[in-house]
């Protein structure tokens, strides 16, 4: 997606209002409004306000709200404080800033948020401050009350860096934005000479601050180019309209015009070298007599001279309708720009423009391309740099991410994104769940294989069953083939090679399948007392072959892609051997703690309208068993067994899934959470046929990280 040229955090907070939840004091219900969002519109920042339907008081909360449908964080205020409010993010969705009322020092502060983290923004002042902004490295930029002057500061780490003071021409300073390096900020001071806000830039690297207004009584910078070299912003005359400027360092400040002469005009973006401009300018409707509001752009060319142009509106009106437009975002080089209009009857509607197109709402945008988008566009709030990724919401207020080109199409966040956390989540904790099922499920009862000194045993197991969890659904299968060796009276060694197989559903239609091999040694000592000890390992690798299923509008389309995954895994085990009798049965309790670690290579899908390049990923699963084992004999050549098992993750969520929807966005989507507590429990039988022994066991799983219902057969001869 684009990058903003200017590093502004509150750039969304009155762009979209989110439709009442219906609150009233009389239904208690909430009320929602959207602060804030990320720049690719992945996450948002919120506000909940909820009534109490006695009092008819009001409670405000904040929430960090992920449109990938993986996880929502309440900011918790620390404690001790009161009066929290949340009003920024950083362009990635990470950083939150607000403030909040500490008891203890009786004042109000500043805070940066991440991940559940307050970390203060503060100095020695005790009086007036802001935060404006927080970059995506947690360096923010704001102004502080210093000496009874506001002065801007730009901090990072906890060390500030304040504008310079000139006492005898300006006293205060605030800041608005800033280049993506840190080099230039943009903003306004306060003259000493008539009190007035005037536009600014300051070089940090010089520390030198510049007054740039030579038009205006009263003005501010509210936007800079990738290279500081041009600076847009507003002015005006003491109760006149607003009016937009740019300024350069060799032609200092142009006022850009209006739409109309005496109407206001309203600065929104601009292009990556300051050369293009784009905003609402007002002018008079005759048709409903009141003031309207157009899109507009304004262009300079290569000699300078600029071009205003009224972009118009996607429907010319009938008599006595409204029709507005408003643009809110260029592409990198200006030649495209999007934004939201309105017509009565129409409603609202995002729209694209360019000199070839003219003005099209986004719907028939897509249509050109022949895409049908399933859904009615709001507006158009992101654009990328070469115009043809387009970004903003529904009239349901979802996200649409829309893109015409060489591959056309458009989905939905809340609905595309979590079929990418399925895609990578299955290919990772399938291989963690195949090393659990080989050494707690195929290896699952290691006192049935114990050996004399000298003695030696070789066996076959398969396992076959079929899983159903949160990410997906489907069969799985896994054999191995092992020898065993007597060491001592009390110590066995054992090896297994083997095969694993899964096929996993995911929603919308895709699967992931998965096959590999692994190899695991173990041993199990005797530690007297009945007491017995088994170490084992586990080393495997699996190929693996997605298919991502989605919506693209209304059709159904999909990735694929392939990778590997390497696993290694670990277990002790502890069991007491018949540590009880009752009706005959025979009672082995036992206890075992196993860790599992798979990574995922990283990867890239091909083929589909929206195919996303996944990051190397890496997890892990600890997990505590606490069972029993039980062998009632029906005759001397045949035995009934069963078990149970309480299990325990420590792990209470899932890795994280980073990656790049390709040509669009980067995402990095928190893990989502993982059941922790589940119960295992087996029937079967052995039964001494052909020189050996053969056994089954049909197993079942409440709903946990091992597999939902499988079954193991083996046979194994000692000799």
């Amino acid at each position: 997606m684009k990058t903003k040229h200017s590093v502004v955090v509150i750039s969304f907070s009155n762009l979209l209002l989110l439709a009442s939840l219906g609150a009233t004091h009389a239904d208690n219900l909430p009320s929602r409004s959207l602060l804030d969002m990320n720049a690719s519109g992945s996450v948002y920042l919120e506000a909940v306000t909820t009534f109490d339907a006695d009092t008819g008081d009001a409670t405000r909360s904040f929430r960090l709200v992920s449109n990938l449908g993986a996880k929502t964080v309440t900011l918790a205020p620390p404690a001790g404080t009161s009066n929290l409010e949340a009003y920024g993010l950083s362009r990635d969705g990470t950083y939150v800033v607000g403030s909040y009322f500490d008891e203890r020092a009786g004042k109000y502060v500043d805070f940066i948020w991440k991940n559940g983290r307050y970390q203060i923004v503060d100095s020695e002042t005790d009086g007036l401050s802001g935060i404006n902004g927080v970059g995506n490295d947690g360096s923010a930029f704001g102004f502080r009350e210093r000496g009874g002057i506001a002065q801007s500061f730009i901090w990072k780490n906890g060390v500030f860096t304040f504008t310079p003071t000139d006492p005898g021409v300006y006293q205060s300073t605030q800041l608005n934005a800033r280049t993506p390096d840190g080099r230039f900020a943009v903003g306004s001071l306060e003259r000493v000479d008539d009190n007035q806000s005037h536009a600014m830039i300051w070089d940090t690297k010089l520390n030198a601050v510049t007054d740039i207004d030579t038009v205006y009584r009263y003005s501010y910078s509210s936007l800079v180019s990738t290279d500081g070299s041009v600076v847009a912003g507003v002015g005006g005359q003491l109760n006149g309209p607003s009016q937009v400027f740019r300024w350069t360092k060799d032609g200092g400040m142009t006022d850009i015009g209006a739409l109309e002469v005496g109407q206001s005009m309203v600065l929104r973006d601009m292009s990556a070298d300051g050369n293009v401009l784009v905003g609402r300018g007002y002018m008079f409707d005759p048709n409903v007599g009141e003031d309207t509001f157009y899109a507009y752009r304004y262009s300079v060319d290569s000699t300078g001279q600029g071009t205003l142009t009224n972009l118009g509106v996607l429907y010319q009106p009938e008599p006595g309708w409204v029709s507005e437009s408003e643009a809110i975002a260029v592409s990198a080089d200006g030649a495209y720009v999007v934004g939201s209009a309105y017509t009565d009857y129409y409603g609202e509607q995002g729209f694209r423009w360019s000199e070839e197109t003219g003005m099209q709402s986004i719907e028939e945008w897509l249509a050109g391309a022949g895409v049908d988008p399933g859904f009615d566009s709001k507006d158009a709030e992101f654009i990328s740099d070469n115009g043809n990724v387009v970004m903003g919401s529904t009239l349901d207020g979802d996200i649409y991410v829309a893109r015409v080109g060489d591959i056309s199409g458009v989905i939905i966040e809340s609905e595309f994104y979590p079929t990418v956390v399925q895609a990578a989540s299955s290919a990772v904790q399938n291989s963690v769940s195949s090393a659990n099922t080989v050494m707690f499920g195929a290896q699952g009862n290691p006192l049935r294989n114990r050996l004399g000194a000298g003695e030696r045993s070789v066996w076959g197991t398969v396992d076959g069953g079929y899983d159903n969890s949160d990410i997906s659904e489907g069969g799985l299968a896994l054999g191995e083939f092992g020898l065993g060796y007597g060491i001592t009276d009390g110590i066995t060694a054992r090896i297994s090679v083997g095969g694993t197989y899964s096929d996993q559903d995911l929603d919308a239609g895709g699967w992931v399948k998965q096959r590999g091999f692994f190899l695991s040694p173990e041993v199990t000592a005797d530690l007297g007392s009945n007491l017995f000890l088994t170490l084992g390992g586990y080393v495997g690798r699996a190929d693996i072959d997605t298919a991502r299923g989605y919506l693209n509008g209304t059709i159904q389309d999909s990735s694929e892609g392939s990778t590997n995954a390497d696993t290694w895994a670990a277990k002790i085990r502890l069991d007491w051997l018949n540590a009880a009798n009752l009706a005959n049965t025979d009672i082995t309790p036992y206890i075992g703690l196993s860790y599992a670690r798979t990574t995922v290579d990283a990867f890239t899908e091909h083929s589909g309208a929206f195919p996303v390049s996944y990051d190397e990923t890496s997890d892990h699963s600890t997990i505590a068993r606490l069972g029993a084992d039980f062998v009632h004999p029906v005759s001397d050549t045949v035995r009934l067994l069963a078990k149970t098992e309480l299990s325990y993750q420590f792990e209470d969520h899932a890795a994280a899934t980073s990656g790049t929807l390709t040509g669009i966005s980067d995402f990095s989507i928190d893990g989502a959470e993982l059941k922790q507590l589940w119960l295992r429990g087996g029937v079967g039988a052995e039964v001494d046929l052909g020189g050996g022994t053969a056994s089954v066991m049909v197993n079942a799983t409440t709903e946990g990280q091992d597999p939902s219902l499988w079954l193991r057969s083996n046979y194994t001869v000692k000799f």
